[in-house]
């Protein structure tokens, strides 16, 4: 019989209480993020379900043609904030996912972001205004209608110009439960407007003005946020704005292009439909939300943990990566399956006008599905600073998108939406093949 020495047995017992304990951190860890995953995600359900029922009223109370109205606008501001952002914002979560634990660097990536954005803001408004404009006279809209409900929007587009920057500061601290009730609060404040307002007066231009007094409470409050935890209100630096700009020129040619694509369906049955198709594209994007709360808690808890992983870890970053994509597909299944199987009290919700749209609904399901996929893809790439270059990914969707638009029916609500689902599907891939390629080619590289 072989008799262990008392140093090999504690060796032993040593190894095993080492591996125990490892397992034991991890299994806190995985228990931590689901912990955190699950309270972002029911906070911004909450969010986005008081965004939902301001919606619904909206919906209920303005004829399909104030609708069609309402719905190009709001297309048009989703337009503009794209173009005002131009990949700044992964920028500042990139650059302060580095710096995020010093409050005066951190600040300076703020203030720099916010500089920038407020340049690009003026070029966005040239843009999207006379665009709405030609768009809504052609849904038959009035002159005075037309400019009236372009004008609208500006409120809450000005407001958005720093908010959105400034709500990286509680993301990359971690600190979600702040920002999130003051999201709730802002929502709840949209809803009570909504509610006191648009049943009286039903009209797409006060349905749009109503939205900015919540964002303006909101931008205050989050100023105060900031203030606790970085300088931010000092100038920027030529040397961060130019590290910023490095990244904004890879990524706003992009941002140009998804700015439009980004709301085609609505861009072509306004320039292809009636208004009441133009109605229901809009209020078909009402249920869809679904995938927007899904997106919204993707990046607030995993884009900067994941823009937060140190230098080096090749090989953490990319398993990272592709377990984040098929946890989005796995949930985004579901949700579209709840979504088809729930589709008849759904439509009885936004009205008599949009029953009977089964199909459709399921349509816009699918594509709010992929296309926050696509998203998600994006934004873990840009928080790394792994953007697919744009002479890349816009020819190629372009021609995609063509090929398309000359093969399906643009007069109908299900054939603008499928130009959306595939449009979307294609980026979506383009986006896994070159994170993938980038890692492949960084790792052959080092060996």
């Amino acid at each position: 019989m072989v008799m262990r020495s008392p140093r090999g047995r504690s060796s032993v017992v040593g190894f095993m209480d080492e591996t125990i304990k490892l397992a034991d951190q991890h299994r806190q860890r995985l228990l931590s993020w689901a912990w955190s995953g699950l309270e972002t995600t029911v906070a911004q359900g909450a969010v986005q379900a008081l965004g939902l029922g301001a919606g619904v009223l909206i919906i209920r109370f303005l004829s399909p043609r104030e609708y069609a109205f309402y719905t190009i606008a709001t297309a048009g501001l989703g337009m503009m904030s794209v173009l005002t952002d131009g990949g700044i914002g992964s920028s500042v979560l990139a650059l302060g996912g580095a710096v995020w634990q010093d409050k005066v660097r951190f600040g300076v990536v703020i203030a720099s972001g916010i500089s920038l954005r407020r340049q690009f803001s003026r070029f966005a408004l040239a843009l999207g205004i006379p665009l709405m404009v030609v768009l809504l006279r052609r849904q038959g809209a009035t002159w005075t209608e037309s400019v009236l409900v372009a004008l609208s929007v500006v409120p809450v587009f000005q407001a958005t110009v720093t908010g959105h920057l400034l709500e990286a500061v509680p993301r990359l601290h971690q600190t979600l439960r702040s920002l999130q009730l003051l999201q709730m609060a802002g929502g709840a404040g949209r809803l009570v407007l909504v509610a006191a307002v648009v049943p009286l007066w039903p009209l797409a231009t006060l349905a749009n003005l109503v939205a900015a007094i919540p964002q303006w409470y909101m931008n205050r409050r989050l100023r105060i946020v900031a203030d606790s935890r970085v300088d931010w209100r000092g100038p920027g630096t030529a040397e961060v704005a130019g590290r910023m700009m490095s990244q904004v020129r890879r990524t706003l040619p992009g941002a140009i292009y998804y700015a439009f694509s980004g709301q085609l369906s609505v861009w072509l049955i306004s320039l292809f439909g009636r208004s009441e198709s133009v109605a229901a594209v809009g209020a078909l994007g009402r249920p869809a939300i679904i995938f927007t709360v899904l997106g919204i808690a993707f990046n607030a808890l995993a884009v900067p943990r994941f823009a937060r992983i140190p230098a080096g870890q090749h090989h953490h970053v990319r398993a990272r990566y592709f377990q984040s994509q098929l946890a989005f597909v796995l949930v985004c299944a579901l949700l579209l399956a709840l979504l088809a199987a729930l589709a008849g009290p759904v439509l009885s919700v936004l009205g008599p006008h949009y029953t009977g749209l089964q199909h459709e609904l399921v349509l816009m399901g699918l594509a709010g599905s992929i296309a926050t996929g696509a998203g998600a893809a994006y934004s873990l790439g840009a928080a790394r600073g792994i953007v697919a270059p744009a002479a890349v990914v816009i020819p190629l969707s372009i021609l995609l998108q063509i090929s398309l638009i000359a093969g399906l029916p643009l007069s109908s609500v299900s054939g603008v939406l499928w130009v959306a689902i595939l449009s979307a599907l294609g980026q979506w891939l383009v986006y896994l093949a070159y994170f993938e390629w980038h890692y492949r080619d960084g790792a052959a590289s080092c060996t």
